[in-house]
């Protein structure tokens, strides 16, 4: 039976007190250029928010094109300050009336990319009413560049919209809603496929996973002779493991040695890390053995602070933020809660994986056969090879022990 992979994403915010207003938001076609232009920025914001989520020990999971495109959506109502602010922060170097035009040629771009290489991949917008409104400007954008649904609802709604498009694997994305809370918005991608060429059950076996220099963990380590692309860099190596299709892959960079890690991710920027990949896409494929370890995790972050130590304040402030894009006055709607939850699973077949993302408002070359063996702490990231965005990325630090 084949094993697929699967990435789910959410991201919800919550309005309040929302004054409608009738103005539609203009956004022109989006071309080559403005695909570019959107993908280098998502890029460059996944390896800042890395970092701020890397500040924390352990293993490391999200979805940055999630976020990315939830706050993308938020960003389309944003003005002035608050808008210059996020816009800084996401790495948008589009035009405001340009960027949802060029979110939806992206989407259809992976959408099609997927389906035209046998994978399932979905992505799908909300935003749930929960106790107020916005601008029916706002709403216009999010229907026709975000194909957003747009209906009424509480906390079981939203976290039951969450739970059916993640396939049930992030059954709850928010607690509690604010008691001022007028709207959430919503995204969520799911990304269902299998290995090009697929580990076999027999093969894997149990070994030992170096978490520290001195400290151990035996892991089921799966094994294949196959052809892949290899990159040996001076203090890692990185090989793709695409998917079936070849459209999509799954990129391990891995320290040459056990307690590389901290000093790797010190060399991950957005330039090191796109020239890297642009590197390792022009590796031709060879023949290699090749060690994984199965693993499988889930991860929950709470958002505000990150983003806020980044530069984006004025959103979270009530009095100060603005969004009058979404038809309320300067001050009276704010950001107050972000959250993100995201879930994966690698095995023989393929690799299952799942994230969400709740935002609240309120008002107030290798020798011949070489040897890659992730048998320590490594960085890994799900991308669309075509498009090269960055789909998830994380770190594994601790797989499942036996």
């Amino acid at each position: 039976m084949k094993r697929i992979v699967s990435v789910l994403s959410a991201i919800l915010i919550s309005f309040v007190f929302a004054v409608p207003s009738a103005r539609s938001l203009a956004a022109p076609p989006s071309g080559p250029l403005s695909l570019e232009n959107i993908v280098q920025g998502n890029s460059a914001f996944a390896v800042k928010m890395y970092r701020e989520l890397g500040a924390s020990e352990g293993n490391l999971f999200f979805s940055p094109y999630s976020i990315s495109a939830a706050l993308g959506m938020t960003y389309a109502g944003a003005r002035d300050t608050t808008a210059r602010e996020m816009k800084s922060v996401l790495h948008f170097s589009l035009a405001q009336s340009a960027l949802p035009s060029a979110f939806k040629a992206l989407n259809m771009e992976l959408l099609a990319s997927a389906r035209e290489n046998g994978q399932k991949l979905a992505i799908a917008n909300a935003l749930i009413l929960t106790g107020g409104d916005v601008s029916s400007e706002f709403k216009a954008t999010l229907k026709e560049y975000f194909d957003a649904e747009i209906f009424g609802g509480g906390l079981n709604t939203i976290n039951g919209w969450v739970k059916q498009k993640t396939e049930g694997k992030i059954e709850k994305i928010l607690e509690q809603l604010d008691p001022n809370s007028v709207c959430v918005l919503l995204n969520a991608i799911y990304f269902k496929g299998t290995w090009a060429s697929q580990f076999r059950k027999s093969s894997t076996h149990d070994a030992p996973f170096s978490v520290s220099a001195t400290k151990q963990v035996t892991v089921s380590m799966m094994y294949q002779h196959g052809e892949f692309k290899l990159l040996a860099g001076k203090d890692f190596q990185a090989v793709s493991i695409p998917y079936k299709g070849k459209s999509q892959s799954m990129v391990i960079l891995l320290p040459r040695t056990v307690d590389g890690l901290p000093a790797l991710e010190r060399q991950v920027t957005d330039q090191s890390l796109t020239a890297w990949l642009a590197n390792l896409d022009e590796q031709p494929a060879q023949q290699m053995d090749l060690f994984l370890p199965k693993f499988k995790g889930e991860t929950g972050y709470d958002l505000v602070s990150p983003f806020m130590k980044m530069g984006m304040k004025e959103a979270f402030l009530p009095g100060k933020a603005d969004f009058r894009g979404m038809g309320w006055p300067i001050g009276r709607l704010f950001i107050s809660q972000i959250k993100h939850k995201a879930f994966v699973e690698v095995n023989e077949e393929g690799t299952e994986a799942a994230a969400a993302t709740a935002v609240e408002m309120a008002t107030k070359s290798f020798r011949q056969n070489p040897r890659f063996r992730a048998d320590h702490p490594f960085i890994y990231l799900i991308r669309d090879n075509q498009s090269a965005s960055i789909l998830f990325m994380g770190r594994m630090v601790h797989p499942d022990s036996k």
